[in-house]
């Protein structure tokens, strides 16, 4: 098996410059994407021995394609549900951003449907 299902990385390719490759996914993020990624990544590589740089490099090559407020909030249930001191690594938060970037927009519309929308706005006319 050369290419994983999960995150589409190729194995058969020789990664020597995984730090460029690394640079240029992070160059498409946002400032405070980048920001909170590195914050996430030291917390993880700290708390996980096996979690290390290339695993890092596969996390962020299976979620270069993720919108980053997708990211973000991701990164923030991770971040707040402290999954990397229960052993949760890269995998993990890799999974819960693919899995909130397929189904955002259909929580979208059921959250639609359960809440509802916002009432219009109607212009009080003056009666004579």
């Amino acid at each position: 098996m050369s290419k994983c299902p999960a995150c589409g990385y190729n194995s058969n390719t020789n990664h020597k410059n995984i730090g460029k490759d690394m640079n240029t996914i992070l160059k498409s993020k946002s400032k405070n994407t980048v920001r909170m990624l590195n914050k996430i990544a030291s917390k993880v590589s700290q708390n996980i021995p096996s979690e290390n740089r290339f695993k890092y490099y596969q996390f962020l090559y299976g979620t270069k394609d993720v919108d980053d407020n997708v990211l973000e909030w991701a990164i923030e249930q991770f971040y707040k549900g402290r999954y990397y001191m229960h052993g949760k690594g890269f995998a993990y938060l890799r999974t819960v951003a693919l899995a909130r970037n397929q189904n955002e927009s259909k929580m979208r519309e059921s959250e639609r449907k359960r809440i509802g929308s916002i009432p219009p706005i109607y212009l009080q006319q003056e009666s004579e």
